[in-house]
């Protein structure tokens, strides 16, 4: 009981920072470049764009949900990501050969921040976050 009370303190806590928090249109994120590195999650708000910038020169990009998020190329090394509306999605950009340039988890959140998940036991609950944290639906990462 006492490790719930902490979690659901340490949701609070969150909103609340999340709240006061004054969020830029355009946040820039750095891809990861490892083929094997797990994902790395980049939270946008709906209605709002962040770039990520590439090792390299980009080939494909894959969305996982293009209702979630939406990705435009603006040089062979940098993409800008829209978020569309509260959820999760994948990101994949890939260079020459079929070399892995980015692995992202696209957090979209109502108005800024970002996701949190909250563990009860072996149950996972996910949460877009911002003012006020949304739940994610079922099977979301």
């Amino acid at each position: 009981m006492r490790r719930l009370s902490l979690v659901i303190a340490a949701f609070a806590t969150l909103a609340a920072a999340t709240a006061g928090a004054q969020t830029l249109a355009v946040e820039p994120v750095s891809a990861t470049t490892s083929t094997n590195a797990a994902s790395v999650d980049l939270p946008v708000s709906a209605g709002q764009a962040s770039y990520v910038s590439l090792a390299g020169p980009v080939r494909d990009i894959v969305v996982g949900d293009p209702s979630i998020a939406d990705v435009s190329v603006v040089n062979d090394r940098t993409l800008v990501v829209l978020g569309k509306r509260p959820g999760v999605t994948s990101l994949l950009a890939f260079g020459a050969g079929g070399r892995a340039l980015a692995d992202r988890q696209v957090v979209v959140s109502e108005n800024g921040g970002g996701g949190v998940t909250v563990y009860r036991g072996a149950t996972a609950n996910h949460y877009a976050c911002a003012a006020q944290c949304t739940r994610l639906g079922p099977g979301a990462p």
